[in-house]
């Protein structure tokens, strides 16, 4: 029996277990045996509980800031976004690596799948067949000579050849290779970009085409005259006043999951008619029902609305979120809040408008034909399972 090792370091939300989750229920039907290093185990619990085995991956300094002190950081370029998880600390790295290195001797994979993994990635690469997967924003192209622009909030912060010349100090440390440019970081011997190019921000720059999000199961399209708001948030995300008193006069429409919200508000809103759900909404049974979808803006449930053709009111609390939302603006089947911004608000108005806006119903339903479509044809798990099998088998 093959092991493979899933690998994921970076990142927040369930989308990167839910990945890991769906990939390795695919190879287990290889006789695999598939084992997972997590940066969250709680996260991570429903791959212990489809029998995986977890364990904590190696943390990078970024865990150990304060709130404040992650808001001062920059994600202007994917050089910055790694300067401010540690990647130029060349002692941080030099640890991080040689725990990888413990890691791989344990267990002696025959495959390394990583999502947002940088570490393990370095470690592996040359080594162990390695097959890195990650979203748009994620996984960049590891052709490319530089990290471009992202977005244009605000300016880039540090030099991308002093931090190069950072991890090859690392690298030499630990007896592995330098990189010649830093996108080589995502380089690998397959790469699977799990996106629709909607929600690529490298798409100018990427010469392979993204593979697509893989779902539990194939997107349903939005039925007519569907009125219901999913609202779909993190156990993170604090709900601000206002969005709670924006959602109150249109309750009776309303199935929301949203742990942090308090009792008072669950009540008021049951009172109302809302159904609240302690646990994540079956997808596939409620978006066909749904005139919008109210959420984070996570590339996983943006691309799920998206091919099911229903508008979506983003609560974009940092820039990945951001650029998806601004993305669906401009596809206009979306509008965006920066909950960020304290001076952004949520009026029952606007709500109410969304949910009335015909046009844009008709647009997201176009869209949503439209990505069923491209995802009948890109086969994004398929697509997987083979890249990974001819690692396996090589």
């Amino acid at each position: 029996m093959k092991t493979v090792l899933f690998t994921w370091e970076l990142g927040g939300g369930i989308g990167h277990v839910m990945s890991l989750s769906r990939f390795a229920a695919r190879l287990r039907q290889h006789d695999v045996r598939p084992v997972a290093a997590v940066r969250n185990l709680e996260s991570a619990q429903i791959l212990r509980e489809a029998g995986i085995e977890i364990f904590q991956a190696p943390r990078w300094p970024v865990e150990f800031l304060t709130n404040e002190q992650r808001a001062s950081l920059s994600s202007a370029t994917m050089n910055d976004l790694l300067v401010a998880i540690g990647v130029a600390n060349e002692d941080a790295l030099r640890a991080l690596l040689q725990q990888w290195d413990g890691i791989l001797k344990s267990f002696q994979p025959d495959l390394v799948v990583a999502d947002y993994a940088p570490a393990s990635c370095l470690m592996s690469r040359g080594r162990i067949p390695l097959l890195i997967t990650g979203n748009g924003y994620t996984l960049p192209p590891s052709e490319m000579k530089r990290f471009p622009l992202i977005h244009r909030v605000y300016a880039p912060l540090w030099d991308e050849d002093e931090t190069l010349s950072a991890v090859n100090r690392a690298m030499r440390s630990v007896g592995r290779l330098p990189l010649e440019r830093l996108p080589e970081i995502f380089a690998a011997d397959a790469r699977f970009v799990e996106t629709f190019p909607l929600f690529d921000p490298y798409d100018a720059q990427r010469l392979e085409s993204a593979n697509g999000p893989v779902f539990g199961s194939p997107p349903v399209g939005r039925q007519q005259g569907a009125h219901l708001m999913l609202v779909y948030l993190s156990r993170s995300y604090e709900l601000r006043l206002d969005i709670v008193k924006a959602l109150r006069p249109l309750a009776s429409q309303l199935y929301i999951h949203a742990p942090r919200l308090t009792a008072e508000q669950s009540a008021d809103l049951a009172q109302g008619g809302a159904r609240i759900y302690q646990h994540p909404l079956p997808l596939r049974e409620f978006l066909p029902l749904a005139g919008l979808v109210v959420h984070l803006g996570g590339s996983g449930l943006s691309a799920e609305t998206l091919a099911a053709g229903v508008p979506q009111l983003v609560l974009a609390t940092h820039i990945e979120q951001q650029l998806n939302a601004t993305a669906l603006e401009n596809a206009g089947v979306g509008q965006m809040i920066k909950d960020f911004d304290p001076n952004s608000k949520v009026s029952p108005d606007m709500v109410e408008a969304l949910l009335a806006d015909e046009a844009m119903a008709r647009r997201a339903m176009n869209l949503g034909e439209q990505h069923r479509n491209m995802l009948e044809a890109m086969k994004p798990i398929a697509a997987f399972e083979a890249a990974a099998l001819e690692l396996l088998n090589a």
